[in-house]
């Protein structure tokens, strides 16, 4: 009597009936499928280490390499490729299981398709180098670059002193461009959300940074952007996956500015005034971090009391209506004339000078930026971006006193629903208010 390692050759279990007690669905029935490949080689017969299976579907029949020497294992995968050939057919079935190597060469690796994006396409560096990050986190998760590494090892991809980055780098940047598949991308959105738990706020975060991430990412394959790349492309891994809305992130205010105003004109405006003019920047008049970092004295129009954002030597605006005139306020305008009247330099903020070429977030006045920001958490500012709910309470204060579409045209923004889903809280009550006497004059009625 046989037993299961005496299993048959190939050619013998081609020639099976197919009969069997248990399911096709089930990995017992493919147990007795599995055979050894032979070869010969000087003159001697003998089997390679991993099983193999053979599978037949419409007339068709093909041989799939299982990648393993145990058989349990071996089992699971033929069965896996058995449901997938039944309800995909042949030619997603040999793409995903037995892709051609020849075809596969000639797909450009991640590094190559980043690089001739940054070369031909119309996207900004700072746009791409975004991008990037998104879809080398996809990638790196994807091929398990960062598997099994604890400790120290799991950190170097942050090491950009020792080498730690590059070494990261080149791995993800090594990989082939179709890791990434419409089904490859749903099955790594569903594992980030995952992870998060059953927490419904953690759960919730995850959810929009997977849908950040995919979005990001996704930008890179549009057809303007691939159209002009020379590249090898694989198809569109984002061709019919639907990016499922999260819901926007509601601002909920945390802040009281005039309370905030008054502790930094006690705590700043004479010891740290840099600090306190960055607060006032961001909170007075609605700007971004990068807008009143390179903000010029020349922006600022004192005898009509209003700051422009425009675009300058220095600086790029986000978008085109990103660009717009800020109206101040008597008391703002008598800040920011002391403020002139001691500065010798065209920003108005001191700072370096600015790196228009930078790829990064780069800042002329970093160091402003980071001792303002730990001041806000020092006063209970919990928002991950402090510095930016100073913009967030500026748009809101606007709201309340004129109206969303004024709060739109104050920080800038293209669609009102960034402004009214993002940005905005309630600053003023809004009450239901029924006389007492209502429910007793009622109640005679009846």
């Amino acid at each position: 009597m046989k037993t299961f390692q005496d299993i048959k050759s190939g050619q013998e279990v081609a020639k099976q009936s197919g009969q069997a007690a248990t399911s096709r669905y089930h990995v017992d029935y493919w147990k007795d499928r599995l055979y050894r490949k032979t070869f010969t080689r000087a003159g001697v017969r003998q089997e390679v280490g991993e099983w193999s299976v053979r599978l037949q579907h419409l007339a068709r029949r093909e041989a799939f390499a299982l990648d393993s020497a145990n058989a349990s294992v071996a089992a699971i995968k033929a069965k896996e490729i058995a449901t997938y050939l039944d309800a995909n057919g042949w030619e997603l079935t040999l793409a995903k299981f037995k892709p051609n190597p020849m075809v596969k060469a000639d797909i450009c690796t991640v590094g190559e398709f980043l690089a001739d994006v940054i070369e031909r396409s119309h996207l900004k560096p700072m746009t791409v180098r975004r991008y990037a990050v998104k879809l080398r986190k996809m990638v790196a998760d994807l091929a398990k670059v960062d598997a099994g590494a604890r400790g120290k090892a799991k950190r170097a991809k942050y090491d950009y002193v020792n080498g730690g980055r590059k070494v990261w780098l080149a791995k993800v940047d090594g990989q082939p461009l179709d890791t990434l598949t419409p089904e490859n991308v749903n099955a790594w959105r569903n594992r980030y959300v995952t992870k998060a738990g059953s927490d419904p706020v953690a759960r919730k975060s995850a959810e929009r940074s997977a849908a950040s991430y995919m979005r990001c990412a996704r930008a890179l394959f549009t057809p303007d952007v691939t159209s002009v790349l020379k590249v090898k492309l694989p198809a569109n891994p984002f061709a019919g996956v639907k990016l499922k809305d999260p819901g926007a992130a509601r601002y909920h205010s945390e802040i009281n500015p005039e309370w905030l105003l008054a502790c930094a004109a006690r705590e700043l405006r004479e010891a740290r005034p840099q600090e306190y003019l960055a607060l006032f920047l961001c909170l007075w008049a609605g700007l971004r971090r990068k807008e009143a970092d390179l903000l010029m004295w020349e922006q600022v129009d004192l005898k009509q009391r209003h700051l422009s954002v425009r675009r300058t030597v220095h600086f790029e605006p986000k978008t085109e209506e990103s660009q717009r005139t800020i109206d101040l306020s008597v008391e703002a305008v008598d800040v920011l004339r002391r403020f002139k009247k001691e500065s010798a330099s065209e920003f108005v903020l001191a700072g370096a000078q600015p790196n228009i070429a930078a790829t990064y977030d780069y800042y002329r006045c970093d160091r402003i930026w980071r001792d303002l920001n730990a001041w806000l958490r020092g006063k209970g500012v919990r928002q991950q971006k402090a510095i930016h709910a100073l913009r967030k309470e500026s748009g809101s204060l606007v709201a309340s006193n004129f109206g969303i579409e004024a709060a739109r045209q104050h920080l800038g923004h293209r669609d009102i629903r960034t402004t009214s889903s993002h940005y905005v809280d309630k600053k003023r009550r809004v009450e239901v208010s029924i006389p007492m006497g209502a429910a007793s004059q009622l109640k005679a009625v009846e």
